[in-house]
């Protein structure tokens, strides 16, 4: 009986995606290569923003007293807004919103990657000093 169901849903869950239609928006394609070296140039400068507001909160010596975790957590909420600049940079340069969202996902995870990780060695090396 669970065999039927089963098959019932994925064939009614498959006939449902074969429906839908790709997409309606085949005519206004966005090219990647059509931005100018002028918003490269913005997002570059915002992007290296970002990248020294994240670095400059992460020498406070407030975040040496909590979990690496913890800390990371509070560096990015606090230099969020900084990163907000590159959205509105995009968006007035006419990219779609999911290719700016992939972006912003990417940069933000990158640095997060590398804050923890340098975060985690600094905590480490300081159990590591005072045993």
């Amino acid at each position: 009986m669970k065999k039927i169901i089963f098959s019932l849903i994925y064939a009614l869950s498959f006939s449902a995606c074969a429906a839908t239609e790709p997409s309606t928006n085949k005519d206004n394609k966005w090219d990647g290569s059509s931005l100018s070296n002028e918003v490269i140039t913005q997002v570059q400068t915002a992007k290296a923003t970002y990248k020294q507001c994240v670095y400059t909160e992460a020498q406070k010596k407030g975040y040496v007293k909590i979990d690496s975790r913890v800390a990371t957590d509070a560096i990015m909420k606090q230099c969020e807004p900084s990163l907000g600049k590159i959205r509105t940079i995009f968006i007035n340069a006419g990219v779609p919103p999911i290719s700016i969202d992939r972006f912003l996902k990417k940069t933000r995870a990158d640095l997060t990657r590398n804050i923890l990780r340098s975060l985690m060695f600094a905590e480490a090396a300081r159990k590591a000093g005072a045993q």
